[in-house]
């Protein structure tokens, strides 16, 4: 049964890829499993042209008949308009060929000429800044962007909270005010829900833990960080006599640090401000009885929670934020509370800076202090105390890094050697810091090497 696809087209396309003396049935068997082929695709695509409710078959149906067969698709075939194929007849065969439109000569003299098209030029514009599309005439506008309450006052708090980023402001490069972006009705939901579960006189102790709980594990809070971080820089300012609001702060704070799955770098230069009022203020609450101690000393573990994460992508960050706590530290101006969330703050970030920073000014501390609890009040004394006792456990930390107890050490020393030891620490860290360690390790041998430690030598 002879077939429309003839077995000579066959040949000349075997002749064309380098196969040469192509028999004639396998040639004519070639042809025939084209046309099946043909008539496969072509049936195919009458599906899609049927189901499209056209009566014509264009080429977007072949193709989409070929992906159905697994074939790669024609390229260069896809136009939007059919094209009309004339019939020549020959003596040997018939040929088809496309009509040309007709034009008329005189119109195309008589049409002025074309425009000169523009040089070639290439601009750039940012597509996203942190996630954030710009609002400029390349991107795509947002559509139907959701009004909220939170999308009302966008002002950037970066202006409002400079005069407390002077010290730490610059340990990040990218110090840009965020830009803040319109949310979803599942985000504004999402941030009422947490904000009255922290902050409701309604809420409830479980309520809290549960909202501190979804924001350090949920993952699709990125686009609440900037509303999140003004939250927490405006109340701490303004709850600055309300202990339990800023522990609050203290903890929404401590659970987005510890959400691996969001960005906070372009924040830092906000909440870092806000954690150091909580470190460093002279005063927190309402009454000095207050145990503002223990929020001074959480504030402390977040501080050296972040320079532990990002301290190695922002070197600036660990010596601008050591600059502004030993200052703190060795201001005598400064009130006793301060100092005291300066130590626990130089503690947190580790033996190296205890050794560094603290070791070499704590004579001259140990003597204000000293005078400190000889003459002063017993409010006085009493915040004297808790800074000695500070002190003292940045000292404990600092030998337990060291391993001492594990360290070799001379046995029985001689007296003369008992009180050459004796006075060379004090030279070191005066009298009271002496007796302290004198009394707390009671051991001439661990002294020695608690000595030898700081640089001594016996």
């Amino acid at each position: 049964m002879a077939g429309f696809f003839p077995k000579e087209t066959v040949k000349n396309t075997a002749e064309v890829v380098g196969i040469s003396n192509l028999k004639d049935e396998v040639a004519l068997a070639l042809a025939h499993d084209v046309e099946y082929r043909l008539y496969e695709i072509i049936q195919e695509a009458t599906k899609f042209m049927r189901h499209s409710k056209r009566t014509k078959l264009t080429g977007d149906d072949i193709n989409h008949a070929l992906r159905v067969r697994n074939v790669e698709p024609l390229y260069g075939f896809n136009v939007p308009i059919s094209y009309k194929f004339e019939r020549l007849s020959t003596n040997t065969m018939d040929l088809y060929y496309l009509e040309d439109d007709e034009l008329d000569f005189e119109s195309l003299i008589d049409a002025p000429l074309p425009k000169v098209p523009q040089d070639v030029i290439f601009t750039a514009h940012w597509l996203a800044v942190e996630g954030v599309q710009p609002l400029i005439p390349h991107n795509p506008t947002i559509k139907g962007p959701v009004k909220t309450k939170i999308t009302k006052n966008i002002a950037s708090t970066h202006e409002n909270l400079e005069s407390n980023i002077t010290e730490v402001n610059g340990t990040i490069e990218m110090t840009n005010p965020s830009t803040i972006q319109s949310i979803s009705q599942e985000h504004q939901r999402y941030y009422d829900s947490i904000v009255n579960a922290v902050f409701s006189l309604e809420s409830n102790d479980i309520l809290r833990n549960q909202a501190f709980s979804s924001l350090s594990v949920d993952t699709g809070i990125n686009k609440l960080l900037p509303h999140f971080t003004k939250l927490i820089c405006e109340k701490v300012v303004e709850n600055i006599r309300n202990l339990e609001v800023l522990d609050y702060l203290m903890n929404m704070t401590k659970s987005l640090l510890s959400n691996e799955t969001v960005y906070l770098d372009p924040h830092l230069h906000q909440l870092i401000p806000a954690i150091l009022t909580c470190l460093v203020s002279k005063r927190l609450g309402l009454r000095s009885t207050e145990d503002h101690w223990s929020l001074r000393e959480f504030a402390a573990k977040i501080i050296a929670d972040i320079i532990k994460r990002y301290g190695p992508a922002y070197h600036t960050l660990k010596p601008r934020i050591t600059k502004t706590l030993i200052r703190a530290l060795l201001d005598p101006n400064k009130s006793f509370s301060t100092q005291y969330g300066a130590i626990v703050g130089l503690s947190a970030l580790g033996p190296e800076i205890i050794k560094i920073l603290m070791l070499p000014n704590i004579k001259t501390y140990g003597a204000f202090i000293r005078t400190q609890t000889e003459s002063g009040d017993a409010v006085a004394r009493g915040e004297a105390e808790r800074c000695l006792q500070a002190v003292m456990d940045a000292l404990d930390k600092l030998v337990e890094d060291l391993s001492l107890g594990k360290m070799p050490r001379p046995k029985n020393l001689s007296q003369q050697r008992v009180v050459n030891l004796r006075e060379k620490l004090t030279e070191k860290l005066g009298n009271l810091f002496t007796e302290k360690i004198y009394e707390r390790f009671q051991d001439e041998d661990l002294i020695h090497d608690i000595f030898n430690s700081f640089g001594g030598e016996q």
